[in-house]
């Protein structure tokens, strides 16, 4: 394996272990998440339509 490859697989697994933590751990979800609306969208309008269906299973 390149050297190139090698850093692009350290990536990724620093990526999933981090999408798992985040998944496992009781981490909120970001306030940009739980609207409808892009982040774009929210920058420039302060509009915010809440999302259903988007909240953890305890």
């Amino acid at each position: 394996m390149s050297k190139s490859m090698w850093i692009l697989a350290g990536l990724i697994t620093v990526l999933v272990i981090v999408s798992i933590y985040r998944e496992q751990s009781d981490m909120k979800l970001p306030e940009h998440l739980k609207c409808k609306e892009s982040m774009f969208q929210q920058m420039f309008t302060d509009t915010c339509t809440p999302r259903t269906g988007i909240k953890k299973i305890q």
